[in-house]
């Protein structure tokens, strides 16, 4: 569900930047048209640009992306062909075969070896799907005719029914892999994939919808890097919440009145020394997740180790005392299962039997808590890090209280 969300979140922008640009092309504005006449190079130079951030950020898929998008461009606007073998092959196709195959690998660097085996791996997606075009156009689909003459019945000029049927398989096929990797990196590269059934169709202004859409996907691969980017610097790698580095530059943004507090996962070394760093690096997953519910305003950052940092702004103790008395109610109710090591992984006739008597035979429930210390901002503790000693003091007085609890130090 979340990878959903992730995945709505980061393609839905960039699908509403293309959809305007082409209906910008549409339009075919005089302005429009004279630009599109004079200024061919524009696509090139946006993304050359494109690739240039791409090679410094080591991002090999994205530079292949750039080249193999301007090809079908450079092939329409200097030959006017976009056909390997007239009337057959269509580029755009065999491109977006290589793309959707790009997709599920990683990146990997422009060292010799490597771009070498980018390029064969390209190579070997258009012969595969080359292969598989000619072979299926010796085939009747004369049962797919009336499904695309109600599907795209405007289109059908453009598109045979074998080309729709490969794009939406390719297409469904980069879908899944964002699916299982929502980044920006990958969501960005999977709508770039649409323009290439774009540059097959050959309606009004084509050459005008080609260019502006090139240029704004040019701008999205950059914000991809940058963001992804941004992400890596201020998120946590483990937990995904804000990391230290984004709490020192919250502190800026905050004003003469605000909450801090420490939290700590009580206990956290025995999980680590009973249960393996694996199980260390969950109850870290599952504390973050929870802190980033937290309500009243709070703002959850992972501060080190087992430590997490809420700030509150605007706030004072006694109006967010509730709100931490429900978090730490809700992750001590939390009950997180773990699987034995020597649990079988297939069942048997003893494992079945065993099961009425032992209702979960290899896993044990464990207890994850967490102690609070909080500290406001006052004339004693003016300065940020004054506060951040004084919530740690207050974290101190619950670890001696006995953990599980809320203490607060004014």
């Amino acid at each position: 569900m979340q990878n959903l969300q992730l995945l709505a979140r980061r393609t839905f922008p960039a699908l509403i930047l293309l959809t305007l640009c082409l209906m910008v092309a549409q339009s075919a504005h005089p302005w429009l048209l004279r630009w599109s006449g004079q200024l061919t190079y524009l696509p090139f130079l946006a993304m050359g640009c494109a690739a240039l951030v791409a090679i410094k950020f080591s991002r090999s898929r994205m530079t292949l992306y750039c080249v193999l998008l301007l090809l079908p461009y450079a092939a329409q606007l200097y030959s006017g062909q976009l056909w390997l073998n007239p009337d057959i092959v269509p580029l755009p196709l065999l491109l977006m075969a290589a793309m959707a195959w790009l997709l599920w690998d990683k990146d990997r660097g422009f060292a010799p070896v490597n771009a070498l085996l980018g390029l064969i791996q390209i190579g070997m997606a258009i012969a595969i799907a080359l292969l598989l075009y000619t072979r299926l156009a010796t085939l009747s689909l004369n049962w797919l005719a009336p499904v695309q003459q109600w599907l795209y019945p405007t289109y059908s000029a453009h598109f045979s029914a074998l080309d729709v049927s490969l794009y939406a398989i390719l297409l469904l096929t980069a879908l899944l892999r964002i699916g299982l990797s929502p980044t920006n990196n990958h969501c960005v590269l999977f709508v770039s994939l649409l323009l290439l059934p774009l540059m097959q169709w050959h309606g009004p202004h084509q050459l005008l919808s080609i260019q502006i859409s090139l240029l704004a996907m040019a701008l999205l691969l950059l914000l991809s890097v940058i963001l992804d980017s941004h992400n890596m610097a201020f998120r946590d790698e483990l937990t995904g919440i804000l990391s230290r580095r984004a709490l020192m530059q919250y502190v800026q943004t905050l004003g003469k009145k605000y909450v801090v507090v420490m939290a700590d996962i009580d206990h956290f070394k025995s999980f680590n020394d009973t249960y393996g760093h694996d199980v260390g690096d969950q109850v870290l997953r599952l504390v973050a997740s929870r802190m980033t519910r937290v309500t009243g305003g709070g703002k959850a950052f992972r501060y080190g180790g087992e430590e997490f940092t809420l700030i509150f702004p605007r706030r004072e103790p006694a109006q967010i005392l509730p709100h931490l008395e429900a978090l730490r109610e809700d992750i001590a109710n939390y009950q997180m299962v773990i699987r034995s090591p020597d649990r079988p992984q297939k069942k048997t006739k003893q494992t079945t039997k065993s099961r009425s008597k032992k209702s979960s035979p290899g896993k044990q429930n464990v207890q994850v808590t967490c102690s609070f210390g909080v500290a406001e901002r006052s004339s004693k503790a003016g300065e940020f890090m004054a506060v951040m000693k004084q919530a740690d003091m207050a974290l101190y007085d619950a670890k001696k209280a006995g953990r599980n609890c809320v203490k607060t130090r004014t």
